[in-house]
């Protein structure tokens, strides 16, 4: 297992929650944070940290038509 964080970035800029989660693989931390993401509706965009290294980004795929 390894620990990722996963910080919710808000339009401002702000992070107001974080996540922190041991999982398998950076795969199983793309899907939390797609799980997170979806619950929470003011990020923009959720940052993925592993240690001290951001692997990678998720940002809201919101649209105006569904």
């Amino acid at each position: 297992m390894q620990v990722f964080t996963f910080f919710c970035v808000e339009s401002d800029g702000s992070v107001p929650r974080f996540d922190v989660s041991p999982l398998a693989d950076d795969n199983a931390a793309r899907q939390r944070a797609f799980e997170l993401i979806d619950m929470h509706h003011r990020c923009d965009l959720i940052e993925v940290w592993r240690g001290a290294t951001r692997i990678f980004d998720v940002p809201a795929q919101r649209s105006a038509a569904a």
